[in-house]
């Protein structure tokens, strides 16, 4: 539960303040889960909008439930399928 905390804290820390280094790794994530069926539309599109990565903005992952814009962005976890 722990390192999931640190995920989502770091994810958006990320998502707030871009690192080039971590926005290079996020878009080739999100080039992924911008494809996955489990990538599910939210109304978070209007409260977090994603500039930087358009494909996943307003996406959340149907299996872990997490904001793709966070997901992609942080280094504690992997996709929950293994797919990055």
């Amino acid at each position: 539960m722990e390192n999931r905390l640190m995920a989502i804290i770091s994810g958006f820390k990320n998502y707030v303040f871009p690192d080039k280094s971590i926005e290079e790794i996020a878009h080739k994530r999100a080039a992924i889960c911008a494809v996955c069926p489990l990538a599910v539309t939210t109304m978070m599109k209007q409260l977090l909008p994603d500039d930087s990565i358009k494909e996943i903005e307003g996406l959340k992952c149907s299996e872990c439930g997490c904001i793709l814009s966070a997901k992609v962005r942080q280094a504690y976890e992997s996709c929950p399928k293994n797919k990055w």
